[in-house]
């Protein structure tokens, strides 16, 4: 038979009190029940008369034994109810703030404003991308126009020389070792402020029952985290002979994809935990 609700709630608010503060209350009540079970023979055998006070000594003591374990068995839940909204209001915070570094690391390396952006951009590249297949033109014409507009969504200034020139074919690209250098110390600032967000923010969030990613979200993240410019199938920029134009077509439809689901984990953490407002104080 199951017991009922209040009964269950006060075993587990029971459960959570202190030991020290247990033991110290039952010990009170048990006093408290003697005191006043003799108080109650010695007024029935009318010993009290003519001795006030002890009447009042006994009465105080009695009170004294039942309201200081209420006091603070109620004072004890009201503390850790206090400290663990200041728990859960500091999770949040961090939440916050380690999302928004979450998105700033993700769109460093390109010419967007925001996460949601670079998705948009993203998904557009990928559709061209899948067009250069169809098409089979995968180092001709179409391939050097796709690769401006690549180009042109990222963030990479100043150029190295003023001979410089941005790669018009994939085995350029394959070459570019000042663009593969900041597209490297990009990877490694996502990389690592994930970790942050699944190491860190992710725990203490969860300590605190607040809201997360589903666990079919967090293992698209982490396996593109995995994924992301790993070994030569998957990096553009370590693309090598004898390695054909499909090859870097493919391995830059990995970069974008990889690109594409980061994005989506972040606008959905962004959600949960929207970005910290700015202070506008002096």
């Amino acid at each position: 038979m199951a017991q009922p609700r209040w009964i269950a709630r006060a075993r587990r608010w029971w459960r959570t009190t202190p030991p020290l503060i247990r033991h110290f209350s039952i010990g009170l009540l048990i006093l408290g029940a003697l005191l006043a079970g003799t108080g109650l023979w010695l007024d029935h055998t009318n010993w009290w008369d003519g001795h006030s006070f002890l009447v009042n000594l006994v009465s105080s003591l009695t009170s004294l034994c039942f309201g200081v374990p209420t006091a603070l068995l109620i004072l004890s839940h009201l503390g850790n109810a206090q400290a663990d909204a200041r728990r859960t209001r500091r999770a949040r915070g961090f939440a916050r703030a380690e999302v928004h570094e979450f998105q700033t690391a993700l769109i460093r390396l390109f010419n967007v404003p925001n996460t949601a952006a670079l998705a948009s951009e993203v998904r557009n590249l990928l559709l061209d991308l899948h067009r250069l297949r169809t098409l089979r033109d995968t180092d001709g014409t179409a391939a050097a126009e796709w690769l401006r507009s690549f180009h042109a969504l990222l963030n990479i200034t100043p150029n190295p020389s003023r001979t410089y020139r941005q790669p018009t074919s994939w085995t350029a690209l394959a070459a570019d070792r000042w663009q593969w250098r900041h597209v490297a110390t990009w990877h490694v600032r996502v990389e690592t402020q994930w970790r942050v967000l699944n190491d860190e923010v992710r725990p203490r969030v969860a300590e605190c029952a607040l809201p997360w990613l589903s666990k079919i979200s967090a293992a698209a993240t982490e396996q593109a985290i995995r994924q992301l410019l790993s070994g030569n199938s998957r990096n553009p920029w370590h693309v090598q002979e004898p390695s054909s134009p499909q090859d870097a077509v493919a391995a830059m439809g990995h970069f974008l994809n990889d690109v594409r689901v980061l994005c989506v984990t972040a606008d959905k953490l962004a959600v949960r935990y929207p970005p910290p407002v700015p202070s506008t104080a002096p």
